[in-house]
């Protein structure tokens, strides 16, 4: 049976632990890892693996299960499905307006990453102001959630209008009425808002510290993971 080496594990905080299990878990799948049998390690050995507890480290495995990364056979194991599939193959069954969602993707990491790095060198306090207090109005507590998906995306048009780039503005304004159709196919899975938030606030912690590496990356990560939740939602239509 294959096991997943212990260095190939890194510890992973307790914030949203199932939803960070699942990442690291797939990762490893498609790094190859359990290739040669296909076969995961009993629920109860990945937990100890982990460090995490059993219902959490099930419920990491049912994420990856819905995304159809791994596969079930009762009374016999959990096998890592390869090729694994990738957040493509959801996000085509998935439209935003009248395009599909992986073409908004493919938009969006071609201008997002490097306008958040161009707004690290280009920003203003002013920006900053702004850009800070659209976080802070889509944190309020109770707040509903078509506020919120407006807020999203002036979050992220107020970062490119940072990069003092007048054409990538205008081509990002274009992105919004399917960004809002793409926000509202997610904004239900369970943690979404909270994880959107947490990326929101790297990639400005990064503008603020003028490190335009860090806030492409911070963009990047942040992409990945929107593009996730996606897949689950599409998924979870199937």
């Amino acid at each position: 049976m294959a096991n997943a080496p212990r260095s190939g594990i890194k510890p992973v905080k307790q914030l949203k632990l199932a939803d960070a299990v699942a990442a690291q878990l797939e990762e490893l799948i498609r790094q190859g890892h359990f290739e040669s049998s296909g076969r995961l390690p009993a629920e109860r050995e990945l937990a100890d693996q982990f460090g995490v507890g059993r219902g959490t480290m099930r419920e990491a495995v049912s994420k990856l299960e819905t995304l159809g990364i791994v596969t079930k056979s009762q009374g016999v194991g959990t096998f890592a499905v390869y090729p694994p599939p990738s957040p493509a193959d959801h996000l085509l069954m998935l439209t935003a307006g009248d395009v599909t969602a992986l073409e908004l993707f493919e938009v969006r990491y071609a201008l997002e990453p490097d306008a958040s790095a161009l707004a690290a060198t280009r920003r203003t306090e002013a920006d900053i102001h702004e850009i800070r207090a659209i976080l802070e109005h889509s944190m309020a507590p109770g707040i509903d959630t078509a506020a919120f998906v407006a807020l999203d995306f002036d979050f992220h048009n107020r970062v490119v209008q940072a990069s003092k780039n007048r054409l990538l503005r205008g081509l990002h304004e274009q992105v919004g009425p399917h960004h809002a159709i793409y926000s509202a196919k997610v904004i239900s899975i369970p943690g979404r808002m909270e994880r959107a938030c947490e990326g929101h606030q790297q990639i400005l912690d990064a503008i603020v510290q003028r490190d335009p590496e860090g806030a492409r990356t911070a963009a990047l990560t942040h992409l990945r993971s929107a593009e996730r939740d996606l897949a689950l939602a599409a998924s979870q239509r199937d």
